[in-house]
């Protein structure tokens, strides 16, 4: 142990008894033994001096509650932190799921099957309309068809689904009706199927406004010629690629 080393120690612990101090100071030549009494001498004055002030009752005991006080204030401060985060991230889900529950609720599948209530009757409808018949539904909604109508078309009527005015249309297929609902000028930007409610159905987007498609318990087949044909009525037919002429 150096001098250095030695002063260090003594000015941080003036009445440590460790072995090494006490060798360095009996054999130091660079007065390290004198530096070690004034620590002492100073270490006897600061005790004689509290020594004369009287010390309150219940002191250790006052000063124990308040440590365990602050703990118990930053435990506090702690849990109000995580309980504000957590809290935080709740609001940001329930408002997320709110968000999500308002949007799921005012889609056009959702709107197209709370439609339905008001017109289960017409999937029980048999008898085939007339193209004339087909063709003014649509003019009642400023639309025309490019094609010809799917066959067993049974019902046709203009209303409104949700806040869209619709031509809400029954085509029966192998015995299957299938429900077609086509709004004018409501565009959507892809195709996506759904099942809502007992119902299967699929949005379909067109140039100038969207179909939806749906049945309860029809073929996925019928389903799929019912759209193929109401999109080639109200878009046009298909022009046949090169390879296929």
């Amino acid at each position: 142990m150096n001098c250095l080393d030695f002063r260090r120690r003594i000015t941080a612990e003036p009445r440590s008894r460790d072995a090494d101090l006490l060798a360095h100071r009996d054999s130091c030549k660079e007065g390290c033994a004198p530096f070690w009494q004034r620590a002492q001498r100073f270490e006897d004055d600061v005790e004689s001096a509290l020594a004369g002030i009287p010390v309150p009752d219940g002191l250790a005991d006052r000063i124990l509650l308040a440590h365990a006080t602050d703990e118990r204030r930053g435990q506090v401060r702690r849990r109000r932190s995580w309980m504000a985060m957590a809290a935080s991230v709740l609001i940001a889900f329930g408002g997320v799921g709110l968000v999500w529950r308002h949007m799921d609720g005012t889609s056009l599948p959702a709107l197209a099957v709370a439609h339905m209530p008001w017109e289960m009757d017409s999937l029980n409808m048999t008898r085939p309309m007339t193209d004339a018949q087909v063709e003014a539904g649509f003019i009642g909604r400023s639309a025309h068809l490019k094609g010809p109508a799917p066959a067993g078309v049974t019902y046709v009527h203009d209303c409104t689904v949700g806040p869209y005015p619709a031509v809400h249309l029954v085509t029966r297929m192998n015995d299957e009706p299938v429900v077609a609902l086509y709004m004018p000028g409501k565009m959507s930007d892809a195709d996506s199927d759904f099942h809502r409610d007992g119902w299967d159905g699929r949005q379909i987007a067109l140039s100038g406004g969207t179909l939806v498609v749906m049945a309860q318990g029809a073929s996925r087949n019928t389903m799929d010629a019912v759209a193929r044909g109401w999109r080639e009525a109200i878009e046009g037919p298909v022009a046949p690629s090169v390879g296929q002429i």
